[in-house]
Parts: C-alpha cells; structure tokens; sequence
C-alpha cells in the first residue's frame, strides 16, 4: 500500500512539475526585440465596409495618370510592405502608373480583427476587390503579386479577370488546393521538370533553414497563443506580443531568403502573427485552375535561383495562364527585390511597357 501511495505521489509530481512550468512560461511576457512598425507622414487608410481599415502608401505620378494603377500584394501571410519595396519601384510611376502598396488586413500597420479567424484567404480576396471597385474606382489594374501575395493575385485574376490589365507573380507559392497522384506524390514535380538550363542554388544558413521557421522556435507563450487562435478562436497573447514573436521570427528566417545574407535589409516590425495563422489555410478554397486557364491578360512569372519554392510549383502558373511566361532570375532569391532590386524593377517595368498582344 506504501509503495502505491509513493507511485501515486511521484507521478503526480511528474505531472504537475511541468504543467507548473509550462503554465509559468505561457503567461511569461514575450519579448519586443524588433520595435513595432509605425506609419509614416504618407501613411493613408482605406476604411473597409467591414468595420476595419487597411493602411496603404501611394506613390503618384508626376503627371496625371494616364494608365492602369499598380497594386501591390506583400508576402507572407503576415508580412508587411517593406520600405526597401516602395523605394525600388516608386520609379515605375514614371510611365504614368500611380502605385499602392498595402498592409493586408491584420499585419503592418492595417488594423487586427477582433478574432484570430476573421482574417483568412478568402477576406483578403475581399479586400482587394473592394479596394479596387470601391476606392480605386477604376476599370483595371495591375497587380504584383509576392509569394503569398502571389497566389491572392492569381485568385483573385481567375475569379475577376474584366479587373486584370496585366499581372506579375514574383516567387509565387504553390497553388492550392495542391494536386496529388495515387502515391500522393505532387503532380507537378512529374509534369515541370527542372529545365536542363536552369541551375538553382540551395540556401540554408548555418544549417537551420527549417529550425528558423518552425513553431516550436517561439517562445510557450507565442505557441499556446497560436493553439488557442486554432482551437478556440480567442486571442490569449495581445497582437502585439504575438505579433513581437513575429517580427523576432523574421529577423533569423529573411537571411534564407536570400542569395546573398548581405542583401538582408533590417526587419522593420510589421509582422502580423495572428493573421498569419489562419490566412494560411486553405480549406474550402475552389480549385482555382480552371479560371486560371480562361484569364487571358498577359502574365509575369519571375523565380529567382535560390528561391525556395520548387521551380514546379511556381512554373505551374506560366503553364496555366494562356498568355504568361517565366522569367529565371540569376542571383536571386525568395526575395527577389533584396537580391537584384535593379533587375526586378528592370523586368516590371518592361513588362509593364509591352505590347498587351506580346506573350
């Protein structure tokens, strides 16, 4: 009987100890290592029929604009639109484009929602298409897609094509829903071989390439934080703890992002961790590759040669598009912009200048 009560005893200790610690650590306050975003004197905000507003920076022509407006669409999700962006392609504006880049809802300096799920795919499709019938109020645009900006703009195209002058996808994610084979093996990686022409270049500093991107690399706060949003829908961390964690994150994983870690430019705080969350999946989403195939205004796939996406996955969208192709970028990275902002700014803007008949 002694022998049980001490088993008993000891293993409840086993069991409370750590729940004490992880309870400890979960409302231990997250540090701020990056100081948070802060707007700027030509910081604008769209407010949006949903009750928030979207933070933007517009770049003017010189003269007034005689064609369609440049929209930009940051990375993520729960990136931000980096001052090195603004800065390399405010010189587009020159052929008479005026330009906007804009926080997503969530992240930068656009408002957080009151619930983690309130943010998702489907808003942020939302969002553009209000900015652009309702406060833009023209006929068409240009879209410039980034990583996860890349796959909002290729939906969005497909679904509202009559909205689209021309579309340029830098470093686009894979499309989802992702097509599998009967050994649920990626399709693409059978029909987008990597051309024999084509070098990438793998970038994994230090070796900790994934270990910088994981979950578990934040603090017990942050992933309870991010547990609770999943579960419960609740905030248990503030947005801007969680979003410190964020922005703490980045400033370890940019430096894979590129060919070169000297062309890492300073993180700048704008990180939205809760957004990030919940934008990121993609349940219920319509394949989107049928609308894909009809949306005829000319497109620009750029991949850059250390990027991390499989050349399949971002390939996948110059074979979809009838009228787009895909452009290597040597010495670039995920983040094309850091690495060649010359040479992307140079692709853009000739691509921009082209005839609308030129493939």
């Amino acid at each position: 009987m002694k022998k049980l009560k001490r088993m008993v005893k000891w293993i409840g200790l086993a069991v409370l100890v750590p729940l004490v610690i992880l309870l400890g650590l979960a409302f231990k306050p997250i540090p701020v290592t990056v100081e948070p975003i802060k707007p700027s004197l030509d910081t604008a905000y769209w407010q949006m029929k949903g009750g928030y507003r979207i933070a933007y920076h517009k770049v003017p022509t010189v003269h007034p604009p005689t064609k369609a407006p440049v929209i930009y669409l940051h990375g993520g999700p729960g990136g931000y639109i980096h001052s090195s962006v603004v800065k390399t392609l405010a010189p587009v504006a020159e052929t008479g484009r005026e330009l906007f880049f804009y926080d997503q809802s969530g992240c930068g300096l656009s408002d957080r929602r009151a619930r983690p799920k309130d943010t998702t795919f489907s808003s942020h499709l939302t969002d553009l298409h209000e900015i652009v019938t309702e406060h833009l109020r023209v006929p068409k645009v240009v879209v410039i897609g980034h990583s996860y900006g890349g796959k909002l703009a290729s939906v969005f195209a497909a679904q509202h094509p009559e909205l689209i002058e021309r579309l340029v996808l830098s470093s686009p994610g894979e499309i989802q829903p992702v097509e599998y084979d009967p050994q649920g093996r990626p399709v693409n990686e059978v029909r987008y071989p990597v051309p024999k022409d084509l070098h990438f270049t793998a970038v994994n500093v230090d070796g900790n390439a994934k270990s910088d991107t994981e979950v578990s690399a934040l603090p017990v706060r942050a992933m309870v934080s991010i547990a609770l949003a999943m579960l419960l829908n609740r905030k248990f961390a503030s947005d801007r703890e969680l979003d410190a964690s964020l922005n703490s994150m980045a400033s370890k994983f940019t430096r894979h992002m590129v060919c070169d870690p000297q062309n890492v430019q300073p993180e700048e705080g704008g990180g939205g961790a809760y957004m990030r969350g919940w934008s990121n999946f993609y349940g219920g989403l319509a394949d989107p590759r049928p609308q894909m195939r009809k949306m005829l205004a000319p497109v620009l796939v750029l991949q850059g040669q250390c990027d991390f996406i499989p050349y399949s996955d971002a390939y996948e969208y110059a074979a979809l598009f009838p009228k787009a192709r895909y452009q290597f970028v040597p010495n670039a990275g995920h983040i094309l912009i850091w690495d060649q902002p010359e040479v992307y700014r140079t692709l853009i803007r000739n691509f921009l200048e082209e005839s609308a008949e030129t493939k």
